[in-house]
């Protein structure tokens, strides 16, 4: 029978340590075109959106779903993970902590392939759940020493700085200017903006950027001049950045960058495509959210509960109870 696994179960079941890994994995599968994935596709009603995203990861034989509503009453996340060998219902998963999971630790992967190797400084704009992961993430594969936090509410951004510094053991400080992330060698960007943080002008020589907080068309947190800097952009998956690559469609639109210049993750993790090459360069990472991160995490999480004896059993399509 399939196993109902709450968020405090996956709380419990899976840390970003394992994350990183999981992830650095799958997008090991999307190089080598075992993984298939489909972009984030939304129905809307009169009140609310339905999102919908999909994978299929035959190296653990395994596919699902990630379904979430939008609306006044707020969302709610559940992954469907099935076997793909006997179309069995695995697990139905609720999904709110593994997103920010997977957003964070797909950032994390980006920076260990992407960033100065010495890099021990990170700029954070934003200060909410997804930044506290973007941080935990890179804080995995860089030896932070200092990091800065630029929010539009200074009370939030303290708060943020207090309790990141006591988990991660790393000196988290409010940012004195909106300009200031940009003295660190990481700059990450996890906000509900919809227009850009900073001047591109400003971004230093050297920089590695990552860009997690649109995944609409028409939202960006960094401008033209930001992209149009990058030595290197590169995209979890060109086919969902062309659906939703806010930051990236005016300059496609202005003949300013082109589909084919972009590379993905995958390709620089299996090492098909190289990553920084100068130690001067701007690196961009643009992060969207593809299904197989979600489906990667999911069949994690359900061999730990199955493991652990963690999870309660629901009895569906004809299941003994």
């Amino acid at each position: 029978m399939p196993l109902l696994i709450s968020e405090n179960d996956v709380n419990n079941l899976i840390t970003m340590s394992a994350a990183l890994t999981l992830i650095e994995e799958v997008f090991g599968y999307t190089a080598s075109e075992t993984a298939s994935n489909q972009p984030r596709r939304r129905v809307a009603s009169g009140t609310g959106t339905l999102n919908v995203m999909s994978a299929a990861l035959p190296a653990r034989d395994v596919m699902g779903l990630k379904a979430y509503p939008t609306g006044p009453g707020g969302v709610r996340f559940v992954i469907l993970l099935f076997r793909a060998s006997t179309s069995e219902l695995l697990a139905i998963i609720e999904a709110g902590r593994l997103g920010e999971l997977r957003t964070g630790a797909a950032s994390g992967v980006a920076t260990k392939h992407l960033a100065p190797a010495e890099a021990s400084t990170l700029g954070l704009y934003g200060a909410g759940t997804q930044a506290a992961t973007q941080l935990e993430a890179v804080a995995g594969v860089r030896k932070l020493d200092r990091v800065l936090v630029y929010a539009r509410r200074p009370e939030n951004v303290a708060t943020f700085c207090t309790r990141m510094t006591d988990r991660l053991s790393v000196s988290v400080v409010p940012a004195s200017s909106p300009d200031e992330p940009l003295e660190c060698e990481i700059v990450t960007t996890a906000t509900s903006s919809t227009v850009p943080l900073f001047p591109g002008d400003r971004v230093r020589p050297g920089t590695h950027l990552n860009v997690v907080g649109s995944n609409f068309a028409s939202k960006a947190e960094i401008d033209i001049a930001t992209v149009h800097r990058a030595s290197l952009v590169v995209v979890d998956s060109l086919a969902s950045a062309r659906l939703e690559g806010g930051d990236l469609l005016p300059l496609i639109d202005r003949g300013l960058l082109s589909w084919e210049w972009l590379i993905e993750l995958g390709d620089i993790v299996s090492g098909r495509q190289e990553g920084r090459r100068a130690p001067d360069d701007v690196t961009l990472f643009n992060s969207h959210g593809v299904a197989s991160e979600d489906i990667v995490l999911a069949h994690d999480v359900w061999l730990r509960a199955t493991r652990n004896g963690v999870g309660r059993p629901v009895s569906m399509f004809g299941d003994g109870a």
